[in-house]
């Protein structure tokens, strides 16, 4: 039996076009799916009101339990991939401060350290959507002036985290909502309502375009 007669620039072609044949959904889901580092700078707002001062100039800042600045770093390891779909676990550690306008005679500074564990659902089209636990360690509001002066120090008592993320190459934005309540530690006794909304950018590294 005799070989059928190929012409040799088919086979070059053939060779050409089909590594490069995979669905566009497919390359993006193997350039995602590994692990990568971010760091993340959020803005939050909520909570009970803890503390309320007054200004010469009639003004009442507040300090309230759930709101702060929130820079943290963490990583992301892909659990499971389906397709262009997959499950990631996220661990985030960082830093929540808050403070009040500037003032000669009092100042306030409210400095916690947020470690945060959440499980991701990741679509093809650059949204995840998270649900994980919180806790803030080291939790301690810390008042001096003519006005008020003490320390106010709270348990370690984990929360709810929700979060919907997109993002895009090496860029990410998300939407955030925490369940929490703090536990006076010192200063006192009872609760405190630390829930909060909050909004992030996130810096991704290592991560594929």
């Amino acid at each position: 039996m005799r070989v059928p007669h190929v012409p040799l620039i088919a086979l070059v072609a053939a060779a050409i076009v089909s590594p490069t044949s995979s669905p566009a959904g497919a390359q993006t889901a193997a350039a995602t799916a590994r692990p990568y580092g971010l760091a993340r700078l959020g803005l939050e707002y909520g909570g009970e009101k803890v503390l309320q001062f007054e200004y010469s100039d009639g003004s009442k800042p507040e300090v309230t339990a759930g709101g702060g600045l929130l820079l943290t770093v963490g990583g992301v390891a892909p659990l499971a991939t389906f397709g262009a779909h997959g499950v990631d676990a996220q661990l985030n550690a960082g830093l929540k401060w808050r403070t009040i306008p500037e003032a000669t005679n009092q100042s306030a500074d409210w400095l916690r350290f947020p470690v945060e564990g959440l499980v991701f659902y990741r679509t093809p089209v650059g949204l995840r959507l998270g649900a994980g636990a919180a806790v803030h360690l080291r939790n301690v509001l810390k008042i001096s002036g003519d006005v008020a002066d003490g320390r106010i120090a709270f348990k370690s008592t984990p929360g709810l985290l929700l979060q919907a993320e997109y993002g895009r190459g090496r860029v990410a934005g998300d939407l955030r909502y925490t369940v929490m309540e703090y536990e006076l530690e010192s200063g006192g006794t009872g609760t405190v309502g630390a829930s909060s909304v909050g909004l992030g950018f996130s810096v991704l590294f290592g991560r594929g375009r």
